[in-house]
């Protein structure tokens, strides 16, 4: 048996039992202690494994939930892709992918409205969390203290009148999203727009993006919010579920 495949081996131990030590390892693969050792080393050195000195033992390491996240990112928008579409013959506005990238939220798709007067988004520019229905979207999935990457110090940049500029009050949009399934952007990032966005989460739970429909808040009040938001927030259900089960395409 190869090198790479007792790796492999390693890596779905890890995976069962959550720790195991070196001789655990070893007897498991049926191998001598060097060879596990040697096996441990290599991937504690490339991030898919970690050494815990205290307890001497080995658990999985960062590495693998990257490649799981990167693996997701792949797929999202081919996922994405239905629900997109059936979002803008539903509403006929603005609907936006964003992504999680390198710690911040990106703007990755985008599907024009129809009207002559819209919001429009720029692909590839970071989506301000604080002032967003897909930031706060996002937030709402992840713990209080990986927000601070995201949110930057306060007061936050003041976009409009109504942006949320300090983390009590947008802790108390954030809660009422994550109570709903979807966030609302009531003209906290242009005046005139509101937004309805839900996030996707990835194979491990994480949020790896969100969906939204941008509107001219003439054309849609703030108060229809219950006639968009779950359509939104159904989507990116079934997205997410999809993703947790490996299938590429969403019917």
């Amino acid at each position: 048996m190869g090198s790479l495949e007792h790796g492999l081996e390693v890596l779905e131990l890890l995976a069962a039992r959550g720790t195991e030590k070196l001789v655990g390892v070893a007897t498991e693969l049926g191998v001598a202690r060097a060879t596990a050792h040697r096996l441990l080393s290599t991937l504690q050195s490339r991030g898919y494994v970690e050494h815990l000195p205290e307890s001497h033992l080995y658990q999985l390491g960062p590495a693998v939930a990257e490649l799981s996240f990167r693996s997701d990112l792949s797929r999202l928008p081919e996922l994405a892709a239905p629900a997109m579409a059936d979002l803008h013959a539903l509403t006929g506005e603005t609907i936006n992918l964003a992504v999680l990238r390198r710690g911040r939220i990106v703007w990755s798709r985008s599907i024009d409205g129809r009207h002559a007067i819209r919001l429009t988004t720029v692909l590839g520019e970071s989506v301000p969390a604080h002032a967003t229905a897909i930031g706060k979207a996002v937030l709402a999935a992840l713990p209080a203290e990986e927000w601070a990457g995201l949110l930057g110090p306060e007061p936050y940049h003041r976009f409009t009148p109504t942006t949320r500029t300090t983390l009590a009050a947008l802790q108390a949009d954030v809660d009422k999203a994550r109570t709903a399934g979807y966030a609302i952007d009531d003209g906290e990032s242009e005046v005139g727009g509101v937004c309805f966005a839900s996030v996707i989460l990835g194979l491990a739970g994480q949020p790896i993006g969100a969906i939204s429909v941008a509107a001219v808040e003439a054309r849609w009040p703030v108060d229809t919010a219950e006639q968009i938001g779950p359509a939104v927030h159904r989507w990116c259900k079934e997205i997410s579920s999809r993703l947790s089960q490996g299938v590429r395409t969403v019917a």
